[in-house]
């Protein structure tokens, strides 16, 4: 049983909790050497190249000390972001820890609402995590690790089911939940492409291996053709996690029947969507499991050279490949014979200039000779003429991430989760109105109401919409729907790279629409015509919405004028940018049409709303009427909360007054009623 199932199993979900467990685990069964277990595991029935024997017995020894606690410090981008660095020191500089603790840095575990975020291993494969380290828990984490016995504080105890062995969160079995919520937010979950992230050093080589990495490697090289690669990940359904969801394998029989002989590989790093982070995550917490993927994709279609294109601004996730791209050149796997077999790969870091556009894979390769970051009409497709007109095969990291999965469990196994056409995991990113955001991986299918309520612990009364796929994608009414790449493309918006945004009953659609169509025309390459000009036009006919300076004839024009963007743009970013305002306009039609009366039902237009006091929870403070910039607070004669009145003529919608307000008792309504 895994480790999403086994919570649901214990009850979690409901509050039932074990209270009774031995801290010592029963004497466990004699296991074979690390290496000969994880070939078991991997399905390698080759000799095991010694260099894989050599890191496994390593990382093992690192993973899963027999003498020594081992305390991991989450320390991606949201754990450094929340203090990590502070408590990395803390815990590294501590006399008392020599001999008897190790202090790693690791990823991020997912849960990034709770970083700081700490993981202490005592010598019996018991994991303690603390969720929010500081000062409160600093001392019970050191006496954790000092003493190996519970701490009432820990927020989750998991068990290696058996001790010794870490492949992942699969090994895991969880033994007390102390805070049921961050329990819940695993529970819904299935960690495969993740299962790494939040327990190994993504600096080490020898931990990855330990946990079966490069195994699906030396498989592939030792007892499949490349041929029978490409047909495994084609029966696996495995679809890109970056976009469209074009099957994996089609593209990558597309290649390999090239009869040019120089083909090339590049993974796709250049996420733009504002709130995912997909990609970053997986590359801070486990750069090898990317790369690892990057060889397969590189060995099933024939290439000799691989990229990585990565923002420039995921300066974490650059540092960790550069140290896992060395560290490959130095052990052999990369490089000239690789694993001592005919197979050569030089692989190269690319780092993008950040435009959104530069994510499409045309604009992508067009970076990557030198010119500028503008898409080129297909076909020809990249993997039939691509970079320096030879065939690349482009996938987004997640996507290759998944191949050593497949090729190590089977096609089969993948296809058992997910849905027919839409087989396998994804990770998204859930951000938003909700208590429990963070980097997530689910079955493809899984409802919304289980990521949303069940994963991220909103109440579901309390949301509004959803924003799926990035500013690309689409904006969906809330209601329990199954995400997956058909229903979601017949609802009018896209997976995409796998943000998804809950949106509250506070925010205004049509001024989300705004938002959002100014950020595309912000980013269009320019080169189109109606992908430049008519997002500007767009947007200028969406404020004239949200200041009252519109009639119904608007509506008209703006779902005309989006059509027309959508059908005749030259590349799929042009196309797919007015997808929030089409779906806006069609789920939220009533919230458009109030506002050709000057109504903005949520009360977030600036123009169309108003300030009112109330005078339950006005205590008289004075407040509001010394910080307003304009004087547009003023007092009448006598005490209490009844003098004060808002000239909305004058207001120019600051809020400085609702957010210094010391008891929140000033309202924002519409200036209209609805």
């Amino acid at each position: 049983m895994d480790f999403c199932n086994k919570l649901i199993a214990e009850g979690f979900m409901t509050g039932q909790v074990q209270r009774d467990i031995p801290l010592v685990p029963s004497a466990a069964a004699a296991t074979p050497p690390i290496e000969l277990l994880l070939a078991r595991r991997h399905g390698l029935l080759c000799v095991i190249p010694p260099i894989l024997t050599k890191l496994a017995r390593q990382g093992q020894d690192l993973l899963c000390p027999r003498d020594v606690s081992r305390i991991n410090v989450g320390t991606a981008s949201c754990g450094q972001a929340a203090g990590a660095g502070q408590r990395l020191d803390l815990l590294t500089t501590r006399a008392d820890f020599a001999g008897a603790v190790k202090v790693h840095n690791v990823g991020c575990i997912g849960a990034c609402y709770a970083e700081p975020l700490i993981d202490v291993r005592t010598t019996e494969g018991r994991h303690y995590l603390f969720g929010k380290a500081g000062s409160i828990n600093h001392s019970a984490i050191i006496r954790t690790a000092l003493k190996q016995r519970v701490h009432d504080s820990a927020w989750l105890v998991l068990q290696e089911r058996h001790p010794g062995i870490l492949t992942g969160f699969e090994d895991l079995d969880v033994l007390r939940a102390a805070n049921n919520d961050f329990a819940a937010f695993f529970a819904g979950q299935q960690r495969r492409i993740s299962g790494h992230c939040g327990l190994i050093d993504p600096h080490s080589l020898a931990e990855y291996v330990a946990t079966g990495g490069y195994f699906a490697l030396a498989k592939a090289l030792f007892e499949q053709t490349p041929s029978d690669l490409i047909a495994e990940i084609t029966a696996a359904g495995l679809r890109g996690r970056g976009g469209s969801g074009f099957p994996t394998g089609q593209k990558w029989l597309l290649a390999a029947e090239s009869s040019d002989p120089l083909r090339m590989v590049v993974a796709n790093a250049d996420e733009g969507d504002p709130g995912a982070y997909m990609n970053r995550t997986l590359l801070e917490s486990d750069p090898h499991r990317c790369l690892e993927g990057l060889l397969l994709a590189a060995y099933a279609v024939g290439a000799q050279r691989a990229y990585v294109f990565v923002r420039h601004e995921y300066q974490l996730s650059i540092a960790n490949l550069r140290k896992a791209i060395a560290d490959l050149y130095a052990a052999g796997l990369l490089g000239s014979h690789i694993l001592g077999t005919g197979f050569s790969l030089e692989v190269e870091i690319i780092q993008s200039g950040g435009a959104f556009v530069c994510g499409e894979e045309t604009a992508l390769l067009q970076v990557m000779q030198g010119r500028r970051g503008e898409p080129v009409p297909r076909p020809p497709y990249p993997a039939e003429q691509g970079l320096g007109g030879h065939p690349t095969v482009i996938n987004n990291v997640e996507t290759l991430a998944n191949v050593p999965w497949i090729l190590t469990r089977g096609a089969e196994e993948f296809r058992a989760t997910g849905s027919a056409q839409s087989p396998g995991t994804k990770i998204f990113c859930l951000t938003g109105d909700l208590p429990r955001p963070g980097f997530i991986e689910v079955p493809l299918g899984t409802r919304t109401a289980t990521v949303v309520e069940e994963i991220g612990g909103a109440a579901p009364q309390s949301i509004k919409a959803l924003q799926i796929g990035g500013p690309s994608g689409g904006l969906l009414p809330y209601r329990d729907t199954p995400l997956d790449y058909s229903t979601l493309q017949q609802a009018g918006a896209m997976i995409g790279s796998g943000g998804l945004v809950v949106l509250n009953k506070s925010h205004c659609m049509v001024d989300l629409c705004k938002q959002l169509t100014a950020f595309m025309a912000a980013e269009s390459c320019g080169q189109c015509l109606f992908c430049r000009d008519g997002l500007a036009q767009l947007h200028k006919l969406l404020d004239r919405l949200t200041r009252n300076r519109a009639d119904e004839s608007l509506l008209r024009d703006l779902a005309e004028l989006s059509r027309t963007v959508s059908e005749l743009s030259r590349c799929g970013l042009g196309r797919s940018a007015v997808n929030p305002l089409l779906s806006g306009l069609t789920y939220f039609a009533e919230e458009f049409a109030s506002h050709t009366q000057g109504i903005c039902p949520a009360g977030a237009c600036h123009a169309l709303i108003r300030f009112e006091i109330d005078q339950t929870a006005c205590t008289d403070c004075l407040v509001c009427y010394k910080v307003c910039p304009v004087g547009a607070i003023t007092l009448l004669p006598g005490r209490g909360p009844a003098r004060y009145r808002f000239d909305d003529e004058r207001c120019v919608r600051c809020h400085s007054c609702t957010e210094l307000c010391p008891h929140a008792c000033i309202m924002t309504k519409p200036r209209k009623t609805p």
